[in-house]
């Protein structure tokens, strides 16, 4: 594995036009009964989020545009030393369990792996433990952008990423959009990030796919095929390629096991779990896909036996929107980056409220 590091481009432009485009559907939103959502539908209008405005303060320094000297609008409220275990408020004011020490050292470690996501990017997202554990011990860390007083959110949404431990790009691009909700969080969803699913193998010196026991996660989610398919699938299509090895059971890691846990209590309306380096959108379960997030393109791959689209697509019933990045080890664009959020958002209010 390429263990190349990511860093930093800026592009501030983009941030004005997106004000500007947020400013008209404000306007047009303002006639929307109930939830009056300052989020746009999906394609056809074109219209911005307003969770969907791309106000990212950190970018990559291996993108795939070149560098800016330019200087990115500031995220205010973001804490300039270590947090305190006394902390009782969230970003947003809301109570939020006490700083897990866990979690801060889970945050020195993925600062060392990845050159995007520094020790204060990671605190600043006040992320918690409760009680997800991976092999080794480290904590499965959340962040909570939770439904507001002020309004009626449109649906739950959980977000994984860094399910195989060698995508780099998966992991540093949930730190990008939970920079974009701390400064553009209005309640229109109600958003879980689980950013690093498989700590241990991302933060191994050769950072591999599979977890510290050498199994695939995303073979391992106990799908209703697992017993009867998942070892002869594995024998036979992989020709018992060790990288994609399903492990003695469905469910059998503690990584899975908990994910099937917090999936079941946090229950979501749609789940988007983010891969590379197929360069696609993959998608499972009903209602309709995503044609495009970004320059990202529609193509279904299927399911596997013990993959989570399948455990979730299918046996649970639930959208899953599998964004599959061009590169593990480089992440897109700054404006890719905040189109596919965009593009993403839209989606979801476009779905979310067809039968409102």
């Amino acid at each position: 594995m390429n263990t190349t590091k990511l860093g930093r481009t800026a592009k501030p432009s983009i941030y004005f036009i997106t004000l500007l485009l947020g400013a008209t559907l404000l306007s047009a939103c303002a006639l929307a009964p109930e939830y009056q959502p300052s989020t746009a539908a999906s394609e056809p209008d074109n219209q911005v989020p307003s969770e969907a405005s791309p106000g990212i303060s950190e970018a990559t320094v291996e993108s795939e545009e070149p560098k800016s000297n330019a200087t990115p609008p500031a995220i205010e409220s973001s804490p300039e030393s270590l947090p305190e275990p006394e902390v009782s408020l969230s970003f947003f004011g809301l109570p939020k369990p006490d700083v897990d020490y866990g979690v801060i050292d889970l945050c020195e470690e993925i600062s060392k792996k990845l050159g995007s996501v520094s020790t204060q990017d990671c605190l600043n997202q006040h992320m918690y433990s409760n009680g997800g554990f991976s092999v080794l011990g480290r904590p499965i860390a959340l962040r909570e952008y939770p439904e507001l007083p002020t309004r009626e959110a449109l649906g739950r949404v959980l977000l994984i990423g860094g399910i195989h431990g060698d995508e780099y790009s998966s992991v540093s691009i949930m730190f990008k959009w939970m920079e974009i909700l701390n400064e553009f969080h209005t309640g229109v969803f109600h958003w879980n990030f689980v950013p690093v699913t498989n700590p241990d193998g991302l933060l191994r010196e050769d950072s591999r796919r599979q977890n510290e026991n050498g199994v695939d996660l995303n073979r391992n989610f106990p799908s209703a095929d697992w017993n009867d398919s998942a070892e002869s699938f594995w024998l036979d299509n992989t020709d018992s390629n060790e990288r994609r090895y399903p492990g003695e059971q469905g469910g059998s890691e503690p990584e899975v096991a908990w994910l099937v846990d917090h999936i079941k209590n946090f229950q979501p309306d749609v789940i988007i779990s983010v891969h590379a380096p197929y360069h696609l959108v993959d998608y499972d379960g009903p209602p309709e896909a995503p044609d495009q997030l970004g320059n990202l393109q529609l193509n279904r791959l299927g399911v596997y036996p013990g993959s989570l689209g399948n455990y979730a697509g299918v046996d649970l019933d639930k959208p899953i929107v599998t964004i599959e990045l061009p590169y593990a080890g480089i992440m897109p664009s700054e404006s890719q980056i905040s189109e596919m959020w965009t593009d993403l958002v839209a989606w979801l209010i476009q779905e979310r409220t067809k039968d409102r």
